[in-house]
């Protein structure tokens, strides 16, 4: 069987050149198969990336665990009034 060069007609019947009919289709597969593998790395990621999110120790149920050191004690002096000092917040609150 004779092999087809690049600038012959295609074996398909289109009248085309094989350059520009069927020559790149054999590569079609392999970058369909890169393009799935490149989707599902990024969607692993997305997922990896959420769920440190959601599981990091910042999260506001975890600084009320540790307000023994973030209290912030109030200035010195009478508070002014109709105003209240808020420790977990290092201000004065209206009452």
């Amino acid at each position: 069987m004779k092999e087809i060069g690049r600038n012959d007609l295609c074996h398909c019947g289109s009248g085309k050149k094989y350059k520009n009919c069927h020559m790149g289709r054999s590569g079609e597969i392999t970058s369909n198969k890169n393009i799935l593998f490149i989707s599902v790395f990024v969607v692993i990621l997305a997922i990896a990336g959420f769920s440190i999110f959601y599981n990091s120790d910042n999260t506001p149920s975890s600084r009320n665990n540790n307000t023994n050191q973030s209290l912030t004690p109030p200035p010195p002096g009478e508070a002014p009034p109709g105003k209240v000092w808020s420790k977990e917040h290092g201000h004065y609150h209206d009452i």
